[in-house]
């Protein structure tokens, strides 16, 4: 018997040496098919510019973690894995199968969707002669290299803007896709590069050969129609090592632009074409002078007279006249205009050179200023790099910690201020307001107004010195760092390492910034005589471990930014800092929390996200920090914080924390009650140890976030049920699973929304089992107010959503829309859900009187989009969607129906559908106009009243039948295929 079950043992054992060989041996495969696959799609993507599906991302991701996973079974006796070996081989044979990708891997639209820029109005004549100027040498397949030349602030980037946007906005016309790359006055081949390549979607980050890089520039640019707009030209640019192409190709598919304000950067480059942009005459220069007024502002005859010689005094300067009439707004005493224009012209007098006569109306605008505050934080932009998009909320907490806002406000309210002060230097002129590339909204200064600026700081209080963005690699000199200093911005370079015995005596010196660069090492005798500094930034120095001893000491601090020093592990003892306001460890390495935190007692805003080597948090700490406002603590490494933690804080106004259990969550919304709705801002995410939350809102002013992720068998209903906060304005729910089986997210799963929740906007379900509907008709659910401020409703798959509403026939029993439930729903979006047949019934359809988009896309057993199935007599009334935008249809293979009946859908733009082969009908009524279908003509028409239709499929769309006899042929020019 013994010596069966020794054998039984053996021939298990050497199976699973089989077994284990095999896994091996299959995921080797696997990752030779990832390889291929990396291959394919990075070559696809710069071949066609388009980019590539996120599906194709997941599954590289999910290879790489299988190879992890089997590396690590490797070095493990097999006979003790036996079922984990089956389990892997069965997932490396499913990897296998999806990454055949049988749809392809790229996506149908381009990698970066064009976007028009922001561009001031061209109301002048001449400008709009000179862009028709312009796109007379853009049209010419001669011309491959056009050059906008001009003195500082004669409006050449305000030129290219309009010339980029009209090429997004006016497809029909021109054949050219256009990239926008401002260039700056410091620039060096590497940077640029990197700005060209984000631009066209390439990604240089494992790629340093300047020669490979320029290759890859070079052969992206000749593959499409493109133009690439450089802005901001100082320097001349050997385009053939930085990738750009250096001459028209065969198939006359590329062309450049580049503004300067030097004719021998134009002459150097070899631009075929050199515009000149002239300034404005005195005619033009009232104009636009009179126009940027604005009319609250009236002027009597006899100010009128003085104004255009205030206006001729801006030498024709577009730049000059608008900052002039900016700070001249609202002032009608003929007094005031009489002493600005004899100013001006002792400022003026014996200026020879027009662009040194610019500088003394700027500084004259500033001058004006009447808040000494309002003209520190313009000065303060200037601390910024050259062109730089600078966010809002991040320049305000740097007046926040600079003291320039009043300290004893709530910080919302000082935000608000801070924006306000911003609001009144853009309607001065002094900043131009604008987007960064991830949506935040920002400011910038013009070239000639930051010269300016540093020009101001340089010469008297208070005292700059800037070398911002411009490669800088050796900390300045000693001999640089002067006593009177206020405040030093080195940020934005590459400088790796502040030396022993490097000790600038900077008595004065409050703000020093030093962040976004390379710094491996600061010695300690660096800080020893900046004991006045306030604010030290020294984030994004990503391979910085160690900060010096001497930051004990600096007792005035009261902002310590160190975000995104991801290899920091150690920080002094902090315990003297009594003063410090802001200290930000935001994606840092620290292991263990500075000693002397729990002594910072005037300390109101704590960023602790994303510390994934934190091992512990000191009970008690946070409950010392009395006057804590804003505490940020999600994805908190291995550390979880408990709701009891936080007790002591009662100024709290925002708070982010990461959970990993329903229970902890239950008794964090316990204790976010006690505080009465004085929560002005929070984010909670209840998730595995696995995951990481990162919130995107569609919307900018959702400020109350729930995420819960990962978790099983939830319960919403009775004793032991989930209470939601009820200000709560975003639900995100992703890879849950319910206990009640099939059920109703409103009654069965969170029956808390009902008289709760009457702020939610956006509302997510992603992959959760068990919900089946939305709302049930078995209640009064449907009837209440809960979902009234609902905007965007995403449900993606749920694999048992039958339907929003549990009964076919709710619509019979509707309330008015105008009380009711998705009253404001604008976008609704329903994905890979298998079991969904329709998606409204014409009666259910009255409570979306708002919705502007519906996305139905990979849901294999629908068949109608609205159902008409119950209607008697099949008598199928017409149905009003007044606001309905776009509608998406993708990938839906049993849909027969969009509806029955006819749809009037006013503000239709775009349908797209695609791989709907039982579709046959499209019911929407084009626009009439005189009795006639719209046959638009003009760019306005274009986007307001036209439907476009993407069509992947011609012989389809051949096929369809039209209400409208005409319909299909008005809509022939517009189609994308």
């Amino acid at each position: 018997m013994a010596k069966k079950m020794l054998g039984d043992i053996a021939r298990h054992i050497s199976g699973q040496d089989v077994k284990m060989q095999t896994l091996v041996k299959n995921c080797k495969t696997l990752s030779c098919q990832a390889a291929d696959v990396k291959e394919t799609v990075e070559a696809e993507e710069l071949r066609s510019g388009k980019k590539r599906k996120h599906v194709v991302d997941n599954w590289l991701g999910n290879v790489e973690m299988m190879e992890n996973e089997v590396q690590k079974l490797e070095s493990k006796r097999p006979s003790l894995l036996c079922g984990r070996i089956d389990e892997l081989i069965g997932k490396i044979e499913e990897l296998h199968e999806e990454g055949r990708f049988r749809e392809g891997l790229l996506l149908d639209t381009c990698k970066t969707k064009a976007e028009p820029l922001l561009a001031p109005e061209l109301t002048i004549q001449t400008s709009m002669r000179n862009i028709e100027e312009i796109f007379k040498y853009l049209m010419d397949d001669e011309v491959w290299c056009i050059g906008i030349h001009g003195i500082g602030g004669v409006g050449k980037t305000t030129l290219a803007l309009h010339i980029y946007n009209r090429l997004i906005q006016d497809v029909g016309t021109f054949r050219y896709r256009p990239y926008w790359v401002t260039v700056s006055q410091e620039n060096s081949i590497g940077k640029l590069q990197n700005e060209i390549a984000k631009n066209l979607g390439l990604n240089f980050s494992s790629e340093d050969d300047e020669r490979k890089r320029a290759a890859k520039l070079s052969q992206t640019l000749t593959s499409e129609n493109r133009v690439l707009i450089l802005d901001d030209v100082w320097e001349k640019i050997a385009l053939d090592k930085v990738g750009i192409p250096n001459k028209v190709n065969e198939s006359k598919t590329w062309k450049l632009i580049l503004t300067t304000r030097s004719l021998d950067v134009c002459r150097w480059i070899g631009c075929q074409a050199k515009y000149k942009v002239q300034t404005l005459n005195e005619e033009e220069a009232w104009k636009l002078f009179e126009e940027k007024l604005g009319q609250q502002t009236e002027l009597s005859p006899e100010v009128r007279d003085i104004a255009t010689s205030v206006a001729a005094k801006c030498a024709g300067l577009p730049l000059a006249v608008i900052t002039m009439a900016g700070c001249m707004r609202e002032v009608n005493d003929i007094q005031e205009w009489r002493n600005v224009l004899t100013k001006l012209e002792e400022l003026t007098m014996g200026q020879e050179d027009m662009e040194n006569e610019v500088y003394p109306i700027l500084e004259f605008s500033y001058s004006r200023l009447k808040d000494e505050k309002l003209k520190l934080c313009f000065l303060y932009c200037a601390l910024h790099p050259e062109d730089r998009n600078i966010k809002r909320d991040e320049l305000i907490g740097y007046f926040i910690s600079e003291g320039i806002i009043d300290e004893g406000k709530p910080w919302q309210a000082k935000f608000d201020e801070g924006h306000s002060m911003l609001n009144t230097l853009e309607r001065s002129c002094l900043l131009e307001n604008c987007d960064s590339d991830d949506g935040f909204r920002c400011v910038k200064m013009h070239d000639l107004m930051r010269d300016m600026a540093l020009k101001i700081t340089k010469a008297g209080h208070p005292r700059f010195m800037v070398i911002a963005g411009v490669g800088l690699k050796d900390i300045p000199a000693e001999r640089e760092w002067t006593e009177d200093l206020d405040k030093v911005s080195l940020m934005g370079n590459v400088i790796k390492e502040i030396p022993g015995g490097h000790s600038p005596r900077c008595p004065r010196l409050s703000t020093l910034l030093l962040n976004e660069n390379r710094l491996t090492k600061i010695a300690d005798s660096f800080f020893e005589h900046m004991h006045a500094l306030h604010v030290l930034d020294l984030s994004e120095n990503r391979v910085l471990e160690k900060l010096p001893n001497s930051i004990s000491d600096l007792e005035n601090l009261t902002a310590l930014k160190l975000q995104g020093c991801l290899s920091l592990t150690y920080v002094p003892p902090l315990g003297k800092l009594r003063a410090l306001q802001e200290l930000n460890l935001n994606c840092t390495g620290i292991k263990e929390l500075p000693q002397g935190v729990d002594r910072l007692v005037n300390l109101k805003y704590l960023n602790m996200e994303r510390m994934f080597q934190l091992e512990r948090l000191p009970s008690g700490t946070l409950g010392k920090l009395s006057h804590l406002q804003h505490l940020k603590l999600s994805t908190l490494g291995p550390v979880e914080v408990q709701a009891k933690e936080l007790k002591g804080l009662r100024e709290l106004k925002e708070i982010s924390v990461w959970l990993s259990d329903i229970d902890g969550f239950k008794q964090l919304v316990k204790y976010l009650q006690q505080f009465g709705g004085q929560l002005d801002k929070y984010f909670l995410a209840v998730l595995d140890r696995k995951s990481d939350a990162v919130f995107e809102g569609n919307a900018r002013d959702i400020n109350r976030v729930l995420i819960l992720r990962n978790q099983y068998n939830v319960n919403g209903g009775g004793e032991d049920g989930i209470l939601l906060p009820y200000d709560l304005q975003c639900l995100r729910i992703e890879g849950c699973s319910f206990a009640r089986g099939s059920a109703c997210l409103y009654d069965d799963v969170f029956p808390s929304l009902c008289g709760n929740a009457t702020l939610l906007k956006e509302c997510e379900l992603i992959s959760c089992k068990g919900i089946e509907s939305i709302i049930s008709s078995s209640t009064s659910s449907y009837s209440s107010t809960s979902f009234q401020s609902l905007e965007i409703l995403s449900l993606n798959g749920l694999l048992d959503f039958v339907s929003l509403f549990k009964s076919k026939f709710l619509g019979f029993a509707v309330v008015a829309p105008s009380c009711g439930t998705f009253s404001n729903l604008k976008n609704l979006s329903v994905w890979c859900c298998p079991k969904i047949k329709s998606l409204f019934t014409s009666i259910s359809l009255l409570l979306f009187p708002n919705l502007k988009e519906i996305d139905v896309r990979y849901c294999r057993q629908i068949k109608e989009i609205i159902e008409t199935s119950f209607f008697p007599n099949r008598d199928i009334p017409l149905i009003s969607l007044p606001k309905l935008k776009k509608i998406s249809l993708v990938h839906l293979p049993e849909l027969k129906s969009i509806f029955e009946g006819r749809m009037v859908c006013e503000s239709i733009e775009k349908i797209a559908v695609q791989k709907c082969p039982k579709l046959r009908r499209l019911p929407f009524s084009l626009p009439i106009v005189n009795g006639q279908l719209s046959a638009p003509t003009t760019l306005e028409e274009i986007s307001t009243r036209t439907i476009f239709l993407k069509v992947v499929d011609i012989e389809w769309w051949e096929s369809l039948e039209w209400d409208h006899p005409d319909a299909k042929d008005a809509l022939l020019p517009y189609l994308i295929s």
